[in-house]
């Protein structure tokens, strides 16, 4: 069966009570501490599903796109995507969670939150942001969201999984 088979039949399933999150996930072990928090949900007894998001954007380095076209370049990110959402996939479905898995290309903040609000999320979960002085060096992807979230609140958790945080507007 397909993904988006998989994702219709997994969406159909879900009761009224269910618990929908919205984990986005990348490459990093850090992005994958939401799991931990679903598992756990699921462990106090209630009833989870988790939608797994990577967001990879568009390549635009033309030291990249003078060897590769953009088609070429878009096919890669989307295999690498989709092997890494197979395996975000695994620790869930190991402990009887349903997930569906959902790939996007363009601006990863604007991504995570229209997504949570097409597929009508209850929470967006992310790794607690970094230390300030971090984001001198990388994009604050978590302190961004948070800033811009809209309907849908964002918890944010520790390596274990236990929520530090709960943004809402």
């Amino acid at each position: 069966m397909d993904a988006p088979q998989e994702n219709k039949l997994i969406a159909d399933a879900l009761g009224t009570d269910t618990l929908k999150l919205l984990l986005p996930v990348d490459a990093t072990e850090r992005s994958r501490w939401g799991i931990n928090y679903a598992i756990g949900c699921k462990q106090s007894g209630r009833d989870v599903a988790v939608s797994l998001l990577l967001v990879a954007e568009p390549v635009t380095n033309w030291e990249v796109l003078r060897f590769f076209s953009e088609e070429r370049v878009r096919r890669f990110q989307a295999e690498r995507g989709n092997y890494l959402l197979e395996d975000a996939t695994q620790p869930l479905r190991q402990a009887g969670i349903p997930a569906q898995t959902n790939y996007r290309e363009g601006d990863i903040v604007f991504q995570i939150l229209d997504i949570a609000e097409q597929l009508g999320c209850d929470e967006i979960v992310l790794p607690m942001p970094y230390p300030r002085w971090v984001r001198l060096l990388s994009p604050d992807i978590v302190r961004e969201v948070t800033r811009r979230q809209r309907s849908v609140p964002v918890t944010t958790v520790n390596p274990q999984g236990m929520p530090e945080r709960s943004w809402q507007h």
